[in-house]
């Protein structure tokens, strides 16, 4: 019984190296999204800001466009 215990634990010990590798590789993963994301609504956010400056230049009045940003950007 000695034995399979220890074999269990080498086992469980070295799926627990995987898994903590596959896990940084995931939340590197994610992060990257995360910020492609962001730099995709950024690029929005100054797309219909730049939109409102020219029609402002145009004399066409202020822009009505709504621009909701979340509270961690």
């Amino acid at each position: 019984m000695d034995a399979t215990i220890r074999q269990t634990v080498n086992i469980l010990t070295k799926l627990d190296e995987d898994y903590k590798s596959f896990v940084l590789d995931f939340v590197k993963l994610i992060e990257k999204k995360q910020l492609s994301e962001k730099e995709i609504r950024n690029a929005a956010y100054m797309d219909k800001i730049q939109r409102g400056i020219d029609q402002c230049a145009a004399g066409r009045g202020l822009i009505r466009e709504i621009i909701e940003v979340a509270e961690d950007e």
